[in-house]
């Protein structure tokens, strides 16, 4: 196992731990069970998003380990789109940028956290810290990581794992603001106004990112 490989066992690891704690604390602290991607009766289109986000963060995980268990032999399969030490370094920073992005936005968010659109308990809504920066900072964190895996291990495979799950977060994205917004009404459409929905607001083709 080279040093990189190494250092990105130490990521997954690190960002796995935190999930898992985070959702083991909410549960024995609080009674929560934060993690409701998928699950209950919810529309289909929630639904479906949820489970498209289930499977995409799971091929993620998946690749992920792959790729740091059988890096050589997959490299030798569909080769590297980049060639670079400079370039795989710069991946694991960028993924050690949103494994730290991502555990700050789950402290901050406290017991309001959630893994998925939650119906059926009632959460506050989160401004504060992180969140005067980034209406969504742990797909913010999501994002750093697809990239940052993906430039430590560039190929096609990794490639296609980060587009794919950037799709599906966005969607889910989508679909989180508007169940906040019928939530919270009026001081959630304030906050969405005032706060980008990751960190800077620009707009594509006159759709606002």
């Amino acid at each position: 196992m080279q040093i990189t490989d190494f250092i990105s066992l130490m990521l997954l690891i690190i960002f796995g731990l935190s999930y898992i704690l985070k959702l083991v604390l909410l549960n024995k602290n609080n009674s929560i069970k934060a993690n409701v991607l998928a699950k209950g009766k919810k529309e289909f289109s929630i639904y479906f998003t949820e489970l498209s986000v289930r499977t995409s963060s799971m091929l993620w995980v998946l690749t992920w380990i792959s790729e740091i268990v059988f890096h050589n032999k997959i490299s030798q399969i569909t080769g590297n789109i980049f060639k670079s030490m400079f370039i795989t370094y710069t991946g694991i920073c960028i993924t050690a940028l949103g494994a730290g992005v991502f555990i700050l936005a789950i402290v901050f968010m406290k017991t309001s956290w959630r893994v998925g659109i939650d119906k059926n308990t009632q959460t506050a809504l989160i401004t504060t810290g992180i969140y005067k920066f980034s209406r969504n900072p742990a797909f913010v964190g999501f994002n750093l990581m697809f990239f940052g895996v993906f430039l430590t291990y560039s190929n096609i495979i990794t490639l296609s794992i980060w587009f794919i799950n950037m799709i599906a977060f966005h969607l889910l994205i989508l679909q989180e603001e508007k169940h906040l917004s019928t939530v919270f009404g009026k001081d959630y459409e304030r906050y969405k106004s005032e706060v980008p929905r990751y960190f800077l607001n620009f707009s594509f083709w006159g759709y606002k990112i």
